[in-house]
């Protein structure tokens, strides 16, 4: 249930955001090596920046959640970063306000479902010309099947939790949240 209010509380907010996101070359398999490099530094600010923030309130997690607390994201996308000689960018976290499990919960719905979009994207870099030289993408290299399996554990240990209507929209400012941070790193 909480899933699905958090899907449609946040439709526009993630529409707008995927606006800028210059994963639409990998699909539309136009994308250049120096737009390849951007999205990477792109997708590290956000996601460094999200992980930075969930560390700061790593007490807040619920130990149902907790496996989906890692770094694995900024870790494969340092890796890509060093595989086509891109500086990792600085990151700047404001942990100065403390987010509630229910901020978490959104936030690492917003994190968890941009893996199932990374499948699309998976997809298509096979078809991308002008990244062939690049052996193995570990970001948006991802394994189907695992992207799919951590989804669906995720929504499971989500969902075996009633939330009150208070936790519900705290998730959902969590997850503006989340999407702010991809925005305003999509927009850089």
């Amino acid at each position: 249930m909480i899933l699905k209010h958090l899907k449609k509380q946040t439709a526009i907010l993630h529409q707008e955001t995927e606006q800028d996101n210059l994963a639409k070359y990998i699909l539309d398999h136009s994308i250049t090596k120096e737009q390849y490099k951007a999205l990477l530094k792109q997708n590290y600010k956000a996601y460094a920046t999200i992980y930075g923030l969930i560390k700061q309130n790593i007490g807040q997690i619920p130990i149902n959640l907790l496996d989906f607390a890692d770094d694995k994201k900024v870790m494969d996308l340092e890796l890509d970063l060093n595989q086509v000689d891109a500086t990792i960018p600085e990151i700047d976290i404001d942990a100065s306000k403390p987010l509630s499990t229910a901020e978490i919960l959104g936030i690492l719905y917003v994190v968890e479902g941009s893996m199932m979009g990374g499948l699309l994207i998976r997809k298509n870099l096979e078809s991308c010309s002008n990244l062939k030289h690049i052996g193995k993408h570990h970001f948006f290299g991802k394994n189907p099947p695992e992207v799919l399996n951590r989804w669906k554990s995720f929504t499971a240990a989500v969902e075996s939790k009633a939330y009150s209507e208070a936790e519900m929209d705290a998730a959902v400012i969590g997850a503006n949240s989340a999407f702010s941070v991809f925005k305003d790193a999509y927009e850089a």
